[in-house]
This record gives C-alpha cells, sequence and structure tokens, in this order.
C-alpha cells in the first residue's frame, strides 16, 4: 500500500521540507516540495511542522493539502496504468504548487500524457474538477492514434505544438481517412488535436497562428445496427452450463443485465447490499455514473431466480466483454449481422482502440459486448413496459433519443397509441342518455 509522509534534511533555519513516496517492497521516491522550515519547528514523530504560530499552521495545512492531491493524483496514475517513480512525483509537486515544468511539454504527444496524468485537477464541463474517466479514456486513446501518424507520416519525426498548423492538421486528416477511420472519428481526432494545442498555448507553450483556423467536421450519422439479445437467445445462453467458473460467473452478469438494463460500468458494481425491500417489491437501487440519476429496478421474476443461489461476482469490463462473446459463441448465436468491429492487431503492445472499426457482416456473437444488456432490456420490454419507466431505468433523457436507440421512430408510437385506443370502448358505441329539449 502507498505511503505519503513528509521529513527534513538538515537541521538549520532554512531546511528543505521533502516528499518520501513510498510504493512497498523497497521501492520509495522522495523529492523536494519546494517549501522550507527551521528544523527545530519540526516533529519527526508526526512529520508535519509543530504548528506554534499562524505561519507554522499555514505551512502545516499546505502540506496536508499536497498529501491530499498526492493521493489523488496517484490513485489516478495507477488507474490507467501510469509508471509511478521519481520524475512522475517531481512532475505532481510541479503542478501542485503551479509551476508544471514545460521542457519536452512543447511536445504534443508529451502535452498530451500531461493532460492525462493531470486529470484529476483540471476543470471538467459539468463546472466541477477532475475529467471523466470516459474524457481520460479518449484522450489516452488520441494519444495512441497521434503516436502512429507520426511513426508512420512523419517517420518518427517529433510533432511539436507550433508545429500543427492547416496544413498539419489537413495531413493528419488525410492520414486518418487513408487508415479507414469514419469522418466522425476523425473528426474527433481533430477536435482532440486542436484540444490539446489549445491547451498548451494557455499555459505558455508556443503555437501556431493558424491554429483557430483548424475547423472541425462530422456527418450524420449512419443509423447504428441495433444489437440484443431476444429472449430466445437469452434462453439459450441460461440453457448452457460451464465448467469454467470464469464463464459461469459471466453467464449470470449477462443474463442479469439483460433483466436490468445499465451500462457495463454500473452493472458490474452492483451486489447483494444495492437490494432494497419496498413494501411486498424487491428492488435493485444503484446511482447511475454516467447520469448522476439514482434509479430503482424492481428484480422481475428472472431476475430473482437468476441470484437465487447469489450475486455473480465482480469482475472487469473488459473481461467481460471478451467472457461474453465466447458464451454467445457456444450458444450458437452466429447469425450474420451487420455491425461495426475492430481487426485484431498483430502488434501486441499497440493499443488496440487506436485501430479503425470496420463495418460488415459478422457473426453475431463477435459483435456482442456489455452493452448488449442496456439494450435487449429496452428492445424487450418495450411497449410492455410504459416508455419514460424504460427510460427512467435506461437512463436517457429523451423518447427521441431512447426510440433510436432501439432502432424505433416515433410513428412506432403512434401505432401503440392507435392499438391502446381499439381496446377503449367508443362512445358512439353506447346508448346515448342525453335527453334533447325543445327550446319554446
Amino acid at each position: 500500500m502507498a505511503t505519503i509522509r513528509f521529513r527534513v534534511h538538515g537541521k538549520g533555519e532554512n531546511s528543505s521540507i521533502y516528499v518520501r513516496l513510498s510504493m512497498g517492497r523497497g521501492s520509495e521516491f522522495i523529492r523536494k516540495t519546494g517549501f522550507i522550515i527551521d528544523a527545530k519547528d519540526w516533529s519527526k514523530k508526526k512529520s508535519f511542522p509543530i504548528p506554534k504560530n499562524e505561519e507554522l499552521k499555514n505551512l502545516k495545512a499546505d502540506l496536508v493539502e499536497m498529501s491530499s492531491r498526492l493521493e489523488v493524483l496517484l490513485n489516478t496514475a495507477t488507474k490507467n496504468g501510469h509508471i509511478i517513480d521519481g520524475a512522475w512525483l517531481e512532475r505532481q509537486i510541479d503542478l501542485i504548487n503551479n509551476k508544471a515544468a514545460i521542457e519536452n511539454l512543447d511536445d504534443i504527444v508529451n502535452y498530451t500524457q500531461h493532460i492525462i496524468e493531470t486529470a484529476a485537477n483540471r476543470p471538467n464541463g459539468k463546472g466541477g474538477i477532475g475529467l471523466s474517466e470516459r474524457r481520460v479514456k479518449g484522450y489516452i486513446t488520441f494519444k495512441g492514434v497521434l503516436k502512429r501518424y507520426i511513426k508512420e507520416k512523419r517517420k518518427g519525426k517529433q510533432l511539436l505544438v507550433r508545429d500543427v498548423d492547416l496544413k498539419l492538421a489537413d495531413d493528419f486528416k488525410k492520414w486518418l481517412f487513408e487508415k479507414g477511420y469514419s469522418v466522425n472519428y476523425a473528426g474527433k481526432n481533430i477536435d482532440n488535436l486542436k484540444a490539446v494545442c489549445n491547451d498548451a498555448v494557455r499555459n505558455g507553450i508556443e503555437g501556431s497562428p493558424s491554429l483557430s483556423s483548424i475547423k472541425s467536421f462530422s456527418e450524420s450519422k449512419e443509423p447504428e445496427a441495433i444489437i440484443y439479445l431476444s429472449e430466445e437467445e437469452q434462453m439459450q445462453i441460461a440453457s448452457l452450463s460451464f465448467d469454467n467458473e470464469a464463464l459461469a460467473n459471466a453467464q449470470k452478469w449477462l443474463l442479469l443485465g439483460c433483466q436490468l438494463g445499465q451500462r457495463g460500468e454500473d452493472l458490474l458494481n452492483i451486489n447483494e447490499s444495492n437490494i432494497k425491500q419496498m413494501n411486498d417489491l424487491r428492488v435493485i437501487e444503484l446511482k447511475q455514473k454516467k447520469t448522476g440519476k439514482i434509479v430503482a429496478i424492481p428484480l422481475l421474476p428472472f431476475a430473482e431466480e437468476i441470484i437465487q443461489d447469489g450475486f455473480p461476482y465482480k469482475i472487469a469490463l473488459q473481461n467481460f466483454n471478451e467472457y461474453i462473446k465466447k458464451i454467445c459463441c457456444k450458444a450458437g448465436i452466429d447469425a450474420l449481422t451487420k455491425g461495426r468491429k475492430r481487426p485484431k492487431s498483430k502488434d501486441t503492445k499497440k493499443n488496440k482502440r487506436s485501430l479503425p472499426s470496420i463495418q460488415g457482416m459478422y457473426p453475431k456473437h463477435e459483435l456482442i459486448g456489455s452493452h448488449v444488456c442496456r439494450r435487449s432490456f429496452a428492445t424487450n420490454y418495450y411497449q410492455k413496459i410504459p416508455t419514460p419507466v424504460l427510460m427512467n431505468i435506461t437512463g436517457h433523457g429523451t423518447e427521441r433519443m431512447f426510440l433510436k436507440y432501439i432502432g424505433k421512430t416515433a410513428y412506432d408510437n403512434a401505432y401503440q397509441m392507435a392499438e391502446y385506443f381499439k381496446r377503449i370502448p367508443s362512445p358512439t358505441n353506447k346508448e346515448s342518455k342525453l335527453t334533447l329539449v325543445k327550446s319554446s
């Protein structure tokens, strides 16, 4: 377990305060914090200044804040698989002290990495602090694409922030299309290129005068292939038995997910503590990570059957995506289906997400991912459960978004409404009880 402690080297009036980051097993890094203190005012036992006056109290508060921020940055870096070493620690201290070193940050790949490492302290679109996990992953993917471009198109020549002008952006765009990326994905990478450069310029790094002239672009999306598991296919999956514990566990998650309608990142965090009793009804209560909404999902009979011998244990989303493809393959869910998938990379070190997805006809099980749970729930229960109730569970903001998600249109709702009206007795079929009164 990582620990962060402060120490003082020396015995003079202007002794430097150091921070010691220990990662266990003899792995520790020590760097200057930028603060100094009279050594006699330092408590070795508590590893903080002795707060005997206002100045020392403020110094202690600064060190406490530094420790807290380092913990946040360390958790983020560890989660994203970054290398933690002395250089990393020094960069974070510079960031906290608002004097992040800019040597080598004029290199756009390095600056993108700088954004990733400092994500926890960056303003987000909701007015708070800290970029979302999805946004950080977007930058990681962009960095992978950028490194491929530099290797293939620039023969490994360093790309500086000031090099990103209209000509470079056009060359990058052409390369993206040559590699088979869609118009919208190419446009997203151009937007990321601009975002990284603009952030660098705001932090004093030289940029190109034509940076602001680089235009965003996109096109109307082709209707997305609606990949879901029908109730019959779910029964095929439920009938399977696995000797492999990991596959048996993922099988339960897949079937349960189709009954709860949640995104993968929310689904795989559910456990027994999420079950609440509401009078005679048992529900799953959770806070959706993306929307921040608290939802209560009734445990339907099939869901109760799935968890009658206990909840599946938690697994990583990446493993879940891998396992359920194998499960659906064994269940014979292999009808040729239109969709997009990324090709397998021969280079195991290459970030697969940086490869373009290719549209085509594939065996259905190859297109299955965690998204199938939410979409199967929404599709199978459409017209059986009122649409607003489904939307509240799946977290869709508008009916239009929901209908598009399951491949329906506003006309489907019109037909549904017409069916309801057919069941309502028409007033013209009832004997009129009105009495006409003649005027005198």
